[in-house]
């Protein structure tokens, strides 16, 4: 007798099935929260080069400083020299040639009316080195990719053992994420919480599905599938909240602690 009609023969749908489902849906419901999560950690606010040190002995506000040091609109590149005539109302400019310009050499200055912090200002990752935060993102989806290691173990170890894992290494890689030092440690952290989260994937869907008579299966799948759609938007509304990049990161982490306990 094959197992969905065991199911069947000794009731089908009940209360076990219902108390395992939405179990299982809670850590799907915060998985967005990690596969988007650079969308707001990662976000690229406006920016500028920072001015030489010297010129803030020369006691101009900010805006002045910006007008007379960086070129108008430009981000990658500032003035070699002040150029004091765009300070004048009516300035025009010289007949001479076009002011020679510089790359970044001391930094840049962010606009944080949005995000206090992202990975993007912590380290930099503008101009020349805007590709490293698609890398960041890159090597997440590798670890993606390589997690789908975790379906196969699943068939030999048990799923849930390999679940319970699984919530571990997301809590745990995620938590480190929020406190990695340089962007290496970071990308290296995105990796294995990427391999997290496909065994996540693979084993909550799985485990939910073979508890469930035949007829309810389509049911539930959908119902998993609208709980990670439900934890987009629960991400937006937390990144609203908490707009520091670290703080983020660990309050999106910490949950799979919970989910890792009561695993077993």
């Amino acid at each position: 007798m094959a197992f969905a009609s065991l199911l069947e023969h000794v009731g089908g749908m009940g209360r076990f099935q219902v108390v395992s489902v939405l179990l299982l849906s809670l850590p799907v419901l915060m998985m967005a929260s990690h596969n988007l999560l650079q969308n707001f950690t990662a976000a690229t606010s406006d920016h500028w080069c920072r001015p030489r040190p010297e010129a803030n002995a020369t006691g101009l506000n900010p805006e002045a400083l910006l007008r007379v040091w960086v070129p108008h609109g430009e981000r990658c590149r500032r003035f070699v020299t002040p150029q004091w005539w765009l300070l004048e109302a009516n300035s025009s400019e010289p007949n001479s040639s076009r002011p020679e310009t510089e790359p970044c050499g001391d930094g840049w200055t962010y606009d944080r009316s949005v995000f206090t912090s992202t990975i993007v200002t912590e380290w930099d990752l503008v101009c020349s080195s805007r590709g490293l935060k698609q890398l960041a993102q890159s090597l997440y989806m590798a670890g993606v990719l390589v997690g789908g290691v975790f379906g196969g173990l699943s068939d030999r170890f048990g799923r849930r053992l390999v679940l319970t894992w699984c919530y571990l290494q997301m809590a745990a890689m995620g938590t480190c994420s929020s406190f990695a030092p340089t962007f290496t440690v970071y990308c290296l952290f995105r990796f294995l919480t990427g391999m997290a989260f496909s065994g996540i994937v693979l084993n909550s869907v799985s485990l939910s599905l073979e508890w469930m008579p035949t007829h309810m299966r389509a049911l539930v799948g959908t119902f998993m599938g609208y709980c990670y759609t439900t934890g987009q938007f629960l991400l937006a509304g937390i990144a609203f909240a908490v707009p520091d990049w670290r703080r983020l990161q660990l309050v999106v982490s910490l949950p799979y602690f919970i989910f890792f306990l009561y695993s077993w």
